[in-house]
Parts: structure tokens; sequence; C-alpha cells
């Protein structure tokens, strides 16, 4: 009973199952992933050879899972008997590259735009992010991805954010907007 210590007295049974049941989704889905990966990693197809070379370390972690799992399935099973495993969601692990910012590629653009204070077109962001976090969007699919998010993040902005109105339009925050510059606010409605 250790563990129900820090659940509190009322409802800690629903509560340990809960949490249990979603570390069994989550860890059968990276189970699951590790043992049938996508057939893409299986081909070595953009970054194969590192993901074949760290096929060691995945069984280790599949073996780890393994010996975890009937352990989550008993003491789910105390609070709830009728709870079946098979029926239960799998939870994909999110696919993290190596190949992005550490916070995303909007915002890894939003901090560049306040640390240069000046008018920068998308693609300008992307350069500077790219050689801050010291990134290879060389082909074109990765590339097309980075600059897509950027983009999607800055016409989703509400306030915060201006474009100059050209053709690529190029942003700042307008807290660094001086004086006459001509602006067209984002989510104004003046597009």
């Amino acid at each position: 009973m250790v563990f129900m210590v820090g659940l509190g007295k009322k409802n800690s049974g629903k509560q340990l199952t809960s949490h249990l049941r979603q570390l069994y989704a989550r860890l059968g889905g990276e189970l699951r992933w590790i043992e049938n990966p996508p057939k893409l990693r299986q081909k070595k197809w953009r970054g194969g050879e590192a993901f074949a070379a760290e096929a060691g370390g995945r069984e280790t972690r599949a073996e780890e899972i393994r010996e975890a799992l009937p352990h989550i399935v008993y003491v789910i099973q105390m609070f709830d008997p009728e709870w079946d495993p098979a029926r239960e969601k799998l939870i994909r692990p999110l696919r993290r590259g190596p190949n992005r910012p550490p916070h995303g590629w909007a915002d890894a653009a939003y901090d560049v735009l306040r640390e240069t204070g000046d008018w920068l077109t998308v693609r300008e962001m992307l350069d500077r992010v790219v050689e801050r976090h010291d990134l290879s969007v060389d082909d074109g699919p990765a590339y097309v991805q980075a600059y897509g998010a950027i983009n999607a993040a800055l016409q989703r902005a509400q306030g915060g954010l201006v474009n100059d109105g050209g053709q690529p339009p190029r942003w700042t925050l307008k807290s660094q907007l001086r004086g006459n510059e001509p602006a067209s606010a984002v989510g104004e409605g003046d597009w």
C-alpha cells in the first residue's frame, strides 16, 4: 500500500486503477510499436541506419515492458476484477524525431522573433532556428514540414504578431513595432 499514500483515502482504488490503466495503455502501445515498427523504418528509408543501430536498446526496453505489464494487470484487477486488458485501447507513442527543436517549430520561431526584433519571412525564421539548434532539414519533406509548422502557427496567432502584407509576408511582434511601419495585424480581419 506504499503507492496509495499520495492518492488520498477516498476513492484511492479508482484513482490508482485509472492511473494504471493509462500506464498499461502507454506501455502496451510502446511494446506493440517495438515489436511491429513502421514499415518505412524497416526498409532503411530516411534514418533507417540509426533505427537499425538502436535495435538492442529497443529489445531491452521491450523486455522491461513485458516484465512490468503482468504486474500492472494484477493490481488493476485487484480493484476491478471485470477489467479485460484485451479491450484496453493502446496508446501509440509520439513520433519525436531527432531533427526538431526541443519545444517545437512554432516556439523556436517565436523565440527568433523575440530576439531579433526585426521583420522576418518564414524562410528566414526557419534558417535561424535550424542554425540555432544545429538541425538538418536538407531533404525536401523535412523542410516542408518545418516550414508548414511555422507558417501555420503564425497564421493562427491571435494578436501579438503583425505582418507587412507583402509577398512573402514578413512577420514581427506587435510589441517591437516602431513608428510608421506598415503592418497587418493577424486575426483582425484585414487579410
